[in-house]
């Protein structure tokens, strides 16, 4: 059986480190208006995740998350990104120690657990569940857990790349569609 949900995680995880870069991204408008941003009033913390029902389904769904790794993987994804961001935006190095404390405490496995059972138990049977597991308990899931990190971000850096190299054509195609816009 050639099944790989790591991907999947992966596009999950990454989607929610982008939201968070652009937040962090605030960080220099913020350094702009300092005065303004010492004012506002503190976000209040979020409630506790309501305890998921242990059920087999549940317990199923926790097995195949521990035979992924996910939580090493969770914390491998956070830094790998914020290295990535970094790299791309080089000034935000000074806050790299901030966005690593904030990711890791808003995106650590712990946090994020809740909603992958949950997200798992509505696109996967319990059967299928278990199947999942035991691949990744195989030599060739072992290996697939361990290699696909590295191939993961490897990929979103030729996409970043892929993106940026043709930025121009992108950006004539916005122009042009604004132009339409307007005449209308």
């Amino acid at each position: 059986m050639k099944v790989c949900l790591r991907p999947a995680v992966r596009f999950y995880l990454t989607s929610a480190l982008g939201a968070a870069f652009v937040c962090c991204a605030a960080v220099g408008y913020a350094q702009d208006t300092a005065e303004s941003a010492a004012e506002a009033p503190a976000a209040e913390a979020p409630a506790e995740e309501a305890e998921v029902e242990k059920d087999s389904h549940t317990l199923a769904v926790e097995a195949l998350l521990d035979s992924m790794n996910m939580k090493q993987t969770t914390q491998q994804t956070v830094d790998q990104m914020l290295q990535m961001q970094i790299q791309q935006q080089p000034q935000m190095a000074a806050f790299q120690d901030v966005m690593k404390a904030f990711l890791h405490k808003h995106l650590s496995f712990e946090s994020l657990k809740p909603d992958l059972i949950k997200l798992y138990k509505s696109e996967f049977t319990e059967s299928e569940i278990k199947a999942l597991t035991e691949f990744y308990n195989t030599p060739v899931g072992k290996k697939a857990i361990e290699k696909l990190p590295t191939l993961s971000a490897a990929g979103a850096q030729i996409g970043m790349q892929r993106v940026q190299a043709n930025m121009g054509e992108l950006q004539t195609a916005i122009l042009k569609r604004q132009s339409e816009l307007q005449q209308e």
